[in-house]
């Protein structure tokens, strides 16, 4: 009979992920094969691969995917360099005591709309902005330097938006570390960088592999980024997809192909990154 609240608990997050998430991604596969969607009443719904062929014949289409994948690839890699030195101060470097009010100030801001802290960017970035005013007021610029509407706009913003998805499981990891490790290497003589490399960077590996596919997953379903801070020129699949759903014309089925397509490529990728991450795969003692 205890096995029974045990088997409730589990019983419990299984049922919603397989209603909040599995159930809608069946669901968006199977219209994807659909030849129209929503149909008329009472007729069954034809069977057709034409969105798929759609996407394999429009070049501008893969274009905007591979476009994606690779801006989502720098938003990855530009996360962890910028998480990592903030997650090991507050993880090592701050006294427990301080710990969680330091993880507060930096969770503070995802609390406010996606669409507030792009605006909040756009008045960052924007010709009168603050950080226009800083170089003027530097003599560094005389004139303002347009930095909205184009990559590095949408690369900022994406950044901020997801910053968090790689920050807190690298403060995971690094809050687990055992500082009797890096002491002992200390002992022994090892210099900073080299306990980074050999102690800090392999036992943290997780960490950081788990933080690369958060963030990649999430770099590439962003939509306030690229709508607000992006020009026709930086074109991401997440407002294609969007686009086509929110069309009046009835094209579902290429909205849910696009969509899957952008998952299963996403998946691959993010795994691949991981694999790849720097110190995945513990050390083996001896």
């Amino acid at each position: 009979m205890r096995r029974w609240p045990r088997r409730l608990f589990l019983a419990v997050p299984l049922v919603w992920v397989a209603v909040a998430h599995v159930g809608p991604l069946i669901a968006m596969a199977r219209i994807s094969v659909f030849a129209a969607y929503p149909g008329p009443p009472g007729v069954a719904p034809a069977w057709s691969p034409a969105a798929y062929a759609t996407f394999l014949q429009g070049a501008g289409y893969r274009a905007s995917l591979v476009h994606s994948l690779i801006l989502a690839t720098v938003t990855t890699a530009v996360s962890l360099l910028l998480a990592y030195p903030l997650a090991y101060h507050v993880a090592l470097c701050v006294a427990p005591a301080r710990r969680g009010r330091r993880l507060m100030l930096l969770v503070a801001p995802v609390w406010t709309s996606e669409v507030l802290r792009m605006f909040a960017v756009v008045l960052l970035l924007a010709n009168r902005g603050a950080l226009n005013a800083l170089l003027r007021w530097l003599g560094l610029t005389h004139a303002p330097i347009l930095m909205l509407y184009g990559s590095g706009a949408v690369l900022a913003g994406i950044v901020y938006t997801v910053l968090l998805s790689m920050l807190l499981p690298l403060y995971g990891a690094l809050d687990r570390l055992p500082v009797v490790l890096l002491d002992a290497a200390a002992n022994l003589g090892a210099g900073a960088w080299y306990r980074f490399w050999y102690v800090t960077l392999p036992l943290t590996g997780r960490g950081v592999a788990a933080g690369v596919i958060l963030t990649f997953l999430a770099s590439l379903g962003v939509f306030a980024a690229p709508a607000l801070l992006g020009g026709a020129g930086t074109p991401v699949f997440a407002t294609v997809i969007a686009d086509l759903f929110g069309a009046a014309s009835g094209r579902w089925p290429m909205g849910a192909a696009f969509g899957f397509i952008l998952l299963v490529a996403g998946t691959a990728c993010a795994t691949g990154l991981a694999a790849l991450a720097p110190g995945i795969r513990q050390p083996r003692p001896g």
